[in-house]
């Protein structure tokens, strides 16, 4: 065997070798980026206590409950006792409460009572509650009727569940903030209207 058939061969010894070296090389990234991706998808379906506790109390899947922003603001305030003209922690209206969330988690200040913010022009009103998305105004009055004066607001959360601040005992036996269904009494005989406001009914499109 000649020098060139030996140098040959080892050529061909040594690529093979490297060869090896670089496939068990591929094959260790490859694992290790697998469980990368593992890891990241299993981030992305895990759900946080706000989402489990509030898709409970909605009745939606967890991961339906995706403005964590404000679920996190509610129950910052939930069960506040309610107080007329109130502004804080020791007591808060409905209106207020409202203005608060719009403020706090959108960045957008509307009007400081329940009328006013049913009267503003910016307020797209509309009677059918199948239009009501995540994020609009529920008005309210004795009447249910857009003729006497609207004399409570909530905020519409989805599946028929909006939150406020009432005078009014809920399932906790406490007035305050608190989560109702729109499609019991006494919230279903005093339904007035919902009402959309800008920079808000496109922010989230929970139903």
């Amino acid at each position: 065997m000649n020098i060139l058939s030996k140098a040959l061969i080892l050529f061909i010894v040594v690529v093979g070798v490297l060869s090896c070296g670089g496939s068990k090389n591929a094959e260790q990234e490859a694992l290790a980026q697998a469980r990368r991706d593992s890891i990241a998808l299993a981030q992305q379906n895990t759900v946080s206590p706000i989402q489990k506790k509030y898709g409970a109390i909605l009745g939606v899947p967890a991961k339906k409950i995706d403005n964590i922003p404000l679920f996190e603001f509610i129950d910052d305030w939930m069960n506040t006792p309610y107080k007329l003209g109130g502004e804080t922690k020791d007591g808060i209206d409905c209106s207020f409460f409202t203005q608060y969330v719009f403020h706090d988690v959108y960045g957008n200040l509307i009007e400081r009572t329940a009328q006013k913010q049913f009267d503003a022009p910016d307020t797209n009103k509309f009677k059918g509650q199948h239009n009501l998305k995540q994020g609009d105004l529920i008005f309210f009055n004795s009447k249910g009727s857009e003729f006497y004066d609207i004399t409570h607001v909530g905020f519409y959360l989805g599946n028929d569940k909006f939150v406020h601040s009432t005078s009014r005992k809920g399932t906790s036996g406490k007035n305050g903030v608190q989560i109702s269904n729109l499609k019991k009494q006494p919230w279903k005989r005093m339904f007035v209207a919902g009402g959309k406001k800008p920079k808000i009914s496109n922010a989230t499109t929970q139903n």
